[in-house]
């Protein structure tokens, strides 16, 4: 886990690129799909397939795992990237993720996650850091 981010824009076509970096570590046929708290989570190949795994796995007379596995097959994509190394960023993705224009890639503690801008900043608004450190406290006590 690094914590590395970057900052981007998408171009008119909104297409982006993945820092340099973060490309090595994902490899060649690397994924996009929705994420928590409004990002883009993107997947390296292997990831992918355990997310797919445990997909497979739900109870299809659930139907809050059902819909829940749809949503995020449904919306998770595969990246091809152009000569110049820029990627499309499909238009259901960036509505999901209110991507206008400024991006943060980041390297989260899973994946790398794909952020707006404006919904970073507002995610971040009004961190408590008592909470942050419950959460922490939780994470040392299970471990």
């Amino acid at each position: 886990m690094s914590g590395r981010n970057y900052m981007h824009q998408l171009d008119a076509k909104n297409r982006m690129r993945i820092p340099a970096k973060l490309r090595e570590e994902l490899g060649n046929n690397y994924s996009i799909t929705v994420g928590s708290g409004g990002c883009l989570y993107v997947y390296t190949e292997e990831q992918m397939k355990e997310v797919k795994a445990n997909l497979n796995g739900i109870n299809s007379f659930r139907e809050k795992q059902l819909k829940a596995a749809r949503f995020i097959l449904y919306n998770t994509w595969q990246a091809e990237e152009d000569k110049q190394g820029r990627i499309l960023l499909p238009d259901n993705l960036r509505k999901y993720a209110k991507i206008e224009k400024n991006v943060i890639v980041f390297k989260g503690p899973n994946c790398v996650e794909i952020w707006s801008e404006e919904v970073w900043n507002e995610y971040f608004n009004d961190v408590d850091f008592e909470q942050l450190a419950d959460a922490l406290d939780e994470l040392k006590n299970n471990g």
